[in-house]
């Protein structure tokens, strides 16, 4: 998860109806087709989210800046008792949440760098998501999990490849997996900036969306 940009323009259905979904409400070009909460790209299955939920904040149904591109899946795992977490419109996610992945024990590691109780419910809910809520993954959550992973070993092949061998052809490669229309930057983001030599030539790589 990391900062999300949208156009400060409203979508003209939003005063026009009381729906939410008209065509000028999907954020498909302002979050580049991807989910704010799991960063996975979305291609059929995305929902117009609401950042604070219906029940919890119903004045809020059609206020622009409440509304996010989300993946059926993560629309589904939020509910209103995430309501106070961290607002990616105005929070550098990334640089708020540690986020790892725990390859010998299959799980994705979450935890609040200032320790703020926004922080820790963001930490709490990208856990939910990556993880699952019980002890066994439910079927979704395990497809989730493993794509989720395979993304993250290619990756972690290509900064091999490069801290090993840095040639031009093999930092590009690196580069190109760090474009803010790529997924699951916020733990690519923690890859680079725990690396000198990684931080030294991609750091301009890593700041997308920054005011």
């Amino acid at each position: 998860m990391i900062r999300v940009a949208k156009s400060e323009k409203v979508p003209e259905s939003l005063s026009r109806t009381s729906a939410y979904d008209g065509e000028d409400v999907r954020m498909l070009r302002d979050q580049h087709s991807k989910c704010y909460a799991c960063e996975r790209t979305v291609v059929t299955d995305f929902e117009v989210e609401h950042f604070m939920s219906k029940a919890g904040h119903p004045e809020l149904r059609q206020d622009w800046r409440n509304l996010l591109l989300s993946c059926r899946y993560c629309n589904g795992k939020k509910s209103n008792r995430f309501d106070g977490m961290l607002n990616p419109l105005d929070v550098n996610i990334e640089e708020e949440i540690v986020q790892d992945i725990d390859f010998e024990n299959g799980v994705a590691r979450f935890s609040a760098v200032h320790g703020s109780e926004q922080a820790g419910m963001t930490a709490e809910f990208l856990g939910v998501l990556f993880n699952g809520r019980g002890k066994i993954r439910t079927i979704k959550e395990k497809q989730f999990f493993d794509y989720f992973v395979s993304v993250m070993n290619r990756f972690q092949g290509l900064v091999c490849d490069y801290l090993f061998n840095p040639e031009a052809e093999n930092e590009e490669n690196v580069r190109n997996e760090l474009a803010v229309d790529k997924e699951f930057l916020g733990f690519k983001y923690w890859i680079v900036k725990r690396n000198g030599e990684l931080e030294r030539v991609f750091g301009k790589d890593v700041v997308w969306n920054k005011c």
